[in-house]
């Protein structure tokens, strides 16, 4: 395993339950978890707030945020104690909610654990990630959203984070089921539709990109055994 630290993104649309196996992936491998919500800039939950639709300008400090903690954590293995705002769906539903006009982004490291870790370089972050541009953002191959090495083939160097995608791979019945069981979200399949609409699936030939088959009986326990295992096969982890 390489002495890079490692990112892994727990990535997909709306009822994937990225966050819940972000939180488990991260406890099966003793190390930090952040839900990539919780770092947008206050400007970014302002927009949500008023039912507006954040564009690749929006999003491109969020990941860019995103990035940048996970390397931090992955070295400092500190659980940081941020204080969430809510998810993005219920963000969008809420319009009358009251936020900071502050454009600063939570600071995952200002308050972190004493828990021992193991030590090992890895961190765990859920986000969406659905566009190619952004995986890419993300893995350091280009350095901007519209940078023009992003319709280039892609060449990937490890030179102070390695990022990999953990992909969960839901069929649209199974998403549409999810979302519709969600209580207190009116517009949950409206915005999972629009997410399909926007996601680039990520394909084995993607670089750094493990892809993880979620049947309606599959439980958490054997996402993160498909996962782990598919991690340490590429001697990821």
């Amino acid at each position: 395993m390489s002495s890079v630290p490692v990112l892994l993104i727990v990535m997909g649309t709306s009822g994937s339950g990225k966050s819940t196996v972000g939180s488990a992936l991260a406890q099966s491998l003793h190390c930090p978890f952040v839900d990539g919500d919780d770092l947008h800039p206050a400007s970014n939950v302002a927009k949500m707030s008023a039912g507006q639709p954040l564009n690749d300008t929006d999003r491109e400090p969020w990941l860019r945020t995103i990035r940048e903690t996970g390397r931090t954590l992955a070295l400092t293995q500190t659980q940081p104690e941020t204080a969430p705002v809510k998810k993005l769906a219920e963000v969008y539903e809420t319009s009358q909610q009251t936020r900071t006009s502050t454009d600063e982004a939570v600071d995952p490291t200002a308050h972190v654990s004493d828990q021992p870790t193991t030590g090992a370089k890895v961190a765990v972050i859920a986000c969406s990630a659905l566009k190619l541009v952004y995986r890419r953002l993300l893995r350091g191959s280009i350095q901007a959203l519209d940078d023009p090495a992003a319709t280039a083939e892609e060449h990937v160097q490890y030179k102070d984070l390695r990022t990999v995608h953990v992909y969960l791979d839901l069929s649209r019945d199974l998403l549409e089921h999810r979302m519709a069981a969600r209580k207190g979200h009116f517009m949950k399949l409206d915005m999972l539709y629009s997410q399909l609409d926007t996601l680039q699936k990520p394909t084995p030939q993607e670089p750094d990109v493990i892809i993880v088959d979620v049947q309606p009986d599959t439980t958490t326990d054997a996402i993160i055994a498909q996962a782990v295992a598919q991690l340490r096969s590429q001697a990821i982890i």
